[in-house]
């Protein structure tokens, strides 16, 4: 009976988390394999176009484990100095909540010089939750439950006012400074902050997100900046130190590590909290130490990271896979050419 009951009870919580608090926007640990979910501004900006794909599996020990997956593309645009993109995702939360979206944004490039490029971007997102109800398990019914011996039906006046779908509108906005050894961008999430709230005459406003990436480029070997060939392009050797800050609400997270790009293999290792920062139950806000292995050849490109949990949940949870995606399509949609003056190159990394 003990063990029926904590599993009902571990089921509520899973339920009733997405009520009390303000979850934070899906995140990604490859997060420049995926640019467009940090910015509408990286659309295009490569003069080239391309489409990623990226899953991500957290905690996946725990029955209340998170899944995401991303698929995007965005389209070059250069006589217009121009580039647009779409971006399609789905969650799936405590098996009871999930959430699709449909995104679509664009962005214009002024080339400041060759080496230098400002990016101003803005998206549109229609975004709809769904939550399973068939499963759903009441604080009334767990009572039934031990007094009676059975769950029976729920009479919690707060399921006559939940609806099984909320749909809404999201607007976002960022800009980004590009060069040839160093990046510097940030974009604002949720700027109407809608209403995400699944009970009906209830308001819960999905916060503001804001982000700032900055990092460099070290470059180890010149020649592949100046190449058009794949040949000379896959002989890229860098290392690139980055930094990408988040704010949501309460909610802040610092992503701090680099990248070792030796073509045709990239690694990673960054470091994910911030310790200084204390959570709301007094513990050290350190999340999780991140590693990557990437594999990048002409046009294609895959990526796997794993996050070690460094949190109260402990290795125990199984930590977080992720998978990127990605293939480049070295053309750009435009009616007329020659359609710019250079070709852009983006310095950030590719996971």
């Amino acid at each position: 009976m003990k063990k029926s009951l904590a599993i009902f009870v571990f089921r509520l919580i899973c339920v009733c988390l997405p009520f009390l608090g303000r979850a934070q926007d899906p995140q990604l640990s490859q997060f420049y394999s995926a640019p467009l979910l940090i910015s509408p501004a990286f659309a295009g900006i490569n003069s080239t176009s391309k489409v990623n794909f990226n899953y991500r599996n957290q905690w996946p020990n725990l029955e209340a484990n998170y899944q995401f997956t991303s698929f995007s593309a965005d389209l070059s645009i250069g006589s217009i100095n121009s580039g647009v993109g779409i971006i399609a995702t789905t969650d799936k939360q405590f098996a009871n909540l999930k959430t699709t979206s449909l995104g679509l944004q664009y962005a214009y490039h002024i080339d400041l010089s060759p080496d230098q490029t400002l990016s101003m971007g803005m998206q549109g997102t229609y975004v709809n939750r769904g939550l399973d109800m068939s499963n759903l398990i009441t604080g009334d019914q767990i009572n039934n439950l031990l007094t009676g011996g059975s769950l029976g039906a729920s009479t919690d006046p707060l399921l006559a006012n939940m609806n099984n779908q909320r749909a809404y509108v999201d607007l976002s906005a960022g800009g980004l400074l590009n060069t040839r050894n160093y990046w510097i961008g940030f974009s604002a999430h949720h700027l109407n902050q809608p209403n995400k709230s699944l009970i009906s005459s209830t308001e819960d406003l999905l916060a503001t997100k804001f982000s700032v990436q900055v990092g460099t480029k070290i470059i180890l070997q010149e020649n592949f900046y100046e190449a058009d060939s794949y040949e000379d392009r896959n002989n890229e050797k860098s290392i690139s130190p980055v930094v990408h800050y988040k704010q949501q609400g309460d909610f802040k997270q610092l992503d701090m590590g680099a990248y070792v790009t030796w073509s045709p293999m990239v690694f990673g290792l960054w470091y994910r909290g911030i310790p200084i920062v204390k959570s709301k139950i007094g513990t050290p806000n350190r999340e999780s130490i991140v590693a990557l292995v990437g594999y990048k050849q002409d046009n294609f490109s895959i990526g796997y990271s794993y996050d070690i949990t460094m949190s109260a949940l402990g290795p125990a949870a199984g930590g977080a896979h992720e998978l990127s995606l990605a293939y480049l399509f070295d053309f750009d949609f435009s009616l007329k050419k020659p359609f710019v003056k250079w070709k852009r190159n983006l310095s950030c990394p590719k996971f």
